[in-house]
């Protein structure tokens, strides 16, 4: 009971922070659910295309707003007495307070009842199990609209997934819109970079560099994994960014949660962020391509990545917008 509170409850406590205990197990669930997912999709003849990468997107987005509300919710919980005192104690300071934020912005007893205990549990691994959660449950009703209506499951996921993400995110008290412009622009030239490759070793263009390199990169940044790429440059972005330039509503710097990129930046800076996307994430996807024969089982997979990068990268966006 001492390493699950010390590894576990403490982190959860601390607002989701990692060390190498949890992030070793919370990795060996994500590839249990990945496949368990993959497998579901299979029996339920729903395809691995570029309609459920739209359809997941919002589900994206509503992890980033809603784990940013929970923040939020944090920082004005924290400072009530004994609030760290028990795990129970401060589960339900969470879950009250964010009850009455919610009920005071909507005046919805409904929605704040709902949405107090999903942001109360709302931390790794809780915001990956209750987003997968709420996409499981507009998956079931996509099928249901599939089979009465011909609509395409993804579009169904879609627009479910748009009602959790606008709900949530009108919830935000946004203070400020700089780090959109600073993150939103070098985002954006980083995937200009990536497509830019992408289209120049499509045109043979990096022949003069030899034949091996050419078809190298022909293979790396394919358009489905630039797009992957993109999505972690941007959580690598959002990242340097707080780091470097913001700080809280309360006055306090950023810093970061995993354990060995925290190790790093004493080191390296706020920039070893991008070195580490960048060794990790290529290799990650070489292999995908090399040994993934399956088409739908590589599409997915490359999802996987993908909101490996893009959820943690909204949220860190939209924190910044708020202050906390």
């Amino acid at each position: 009971m001492d390493i699950l509170y010390e590894y576990f409850i403490v982190p959860l406590m601390r607002n989701g922070w990692f060390n190498p205990v949890n992030s070793v197990a919370y990795g060996i669930g994500l590839v249990v659910g990945i496949w368990a997912v993959f497998t579901l999709l299979k029996k339920v003849d729903v395809k691995v295309n570029n309609g459920l990468f739209i359809a997941f997107t919002p589900f994206i987005a509503f992890a980033g707003v809603t784990r940013t509300l929970r923040d939020y919710i944090y920082y004005s919980a924290s400072g009530q007495p004994g609030f760290l005192s028990s795990f129970t104690g401060y589960m339900s300071s969470m879950q009250g307070t964010a009850y009455d934020y919610i009920y005071g912005v909507t005046g919805n007893t409904f929605v704040a009842a709902i949405d107090s205990y999903i942001i109360a549990w709302f931390p790794t691994p809780g915001s990956y199990l209750i987003t997968f959660m709420l996409a499981l449950f507009s998956l079931s009703v996509s099928l249901a609209v599939r089979h009465y209506a011909k609509i395409d499951c993804w579009k169904t996921m879609f627009f479910m997934g748009m009602i959790f993400f606008v709900t949530n995110a009108s919830l935000l008290p946004v203070n400020t819109l700089l780090p959109l412009a600073y993150i939103g622009s070098v985002t954006l030239a980083w995937t200009c970079i990536f497509f830019g490759i992408t289209y120049a070793s499509g045109r043979n263009m990096f022949t003069r560099f030899g034949k091996k390199i050419s078809e190298s990169m022909k293979e790396i940044f394919t358009r489905t994994n630039s797009m992957v790429l993109s999505a972690h440059f941007f959580d690598a972005t959002a990242t340097f960014f707080a780091i470097a330039m913001f700080t809280t509503l309360g006055g306090q710097g950023y810093t970061e949660q995993h354990f060995l990129s925290r190790w790093m930046m004493p080191y390296l800076g706020p920039g070893v962020m991008f070195l580490l996307k960048f060794v990790v994430v290529v290799p990650v996807l070489w292999y995908i391509d090399r040994f993934s024969e399956n088409k739908d089982l590589n599409r997915f997979l490359k999802l996987a990545v993908f909101v490996l990068g893009a959820a943690p990268a909204a949220r860190n966006l939209v924190r910044l917008m708020v202050g906390v």
